[in-house]
């Protein structure tokens, strides 16, 4: 018999699971949290129920690991920021965001984050996860205008984010919109929120 060794089981454990998460991920879209089975989730995925099981012990656990990966997917892009000296910030953090939007608003991943929203009105440790990485992400950007020494970065943060939590919504209540005219006349006004000197004092 063959001994698989600890690091080959963890990464065999952590490829199931993974793939578990897909499935489950286009299980919720398709159907929504509660819509969605552990059942469909198996079968999507090749296994059985008891099986899936033994990676995640209940439904409300495999939803909240879809959420806490999705939101630590959000986490991870503002990584090229983080890198950044001062001066790249002031010079390259409009087109970066720009950028951000126009390549990671995909209908998929929109549909996903607002089940994830009308699952943290109902269940409490789902809004926990993400009122958790809302705020270090917000913290997170918010250092990376102090770094750059932009003024009112919390401000600045927040308006953003409002702009960011629109544009999907937009997107699915008007699929035929003209998506790249649409960013460009919003590059002037992403511009002005993120590095524009007449936001007032915080």
């Amino acid at each position: 018999m063959t001994v698989m060794t600890g690091s080959k089981a963890a990464a065999k454990r952590e490829t199931r699971m993974s793939e578990i998460l897909d499935c489950a991920e286009n299980n919720f879209v398709e159907k929504g949290f509660h819509g969605a089975g552990i059942s469909g989730i198996a079968k999507e995925c090749g296994i059985s129920v008891g099986h899936l099981y033994h990676y995640f012990a209940s439904k409300d656990l495999l939803i909240e690991a879809v959420v806490e990966r999705e939101l630590m997917r959000q986490k991870e892009r503002l990584g090229d920021f983080c890198n950044l000296n001062a001066a790249e910030i002031r010079d390259q953090i409009a087109p970066l965001v720009i950028d951000i939007i126009m390549k990671h608003q995909d209908p998929f991943r929109t549909v996903l984050n607002f089940e994830i929203l009308a699952e943290a009105q109902r269940n409490p440790s789902v809004a926990a996860i993400l009122h958790r990485y809302d705020g270090e992400i917000r913290d997170q950007f918010c250092a990376v205008l102090e770094k750059a020494g932009i003024t009112t970065p919390f401000l600045r943060t927040e308006m953003l984010f409002t702009l960011f939590a629109g544009i999907p919504a937009r997107t699915l209540r008007h699929p035929e919109q003209e998506r790249p005219q649409f960013i460009e006349m919003m590059k002037p006004i992403i511009t002005k929120i993120l590095v524009g000197e007449n936001l007032p004092v915080k």
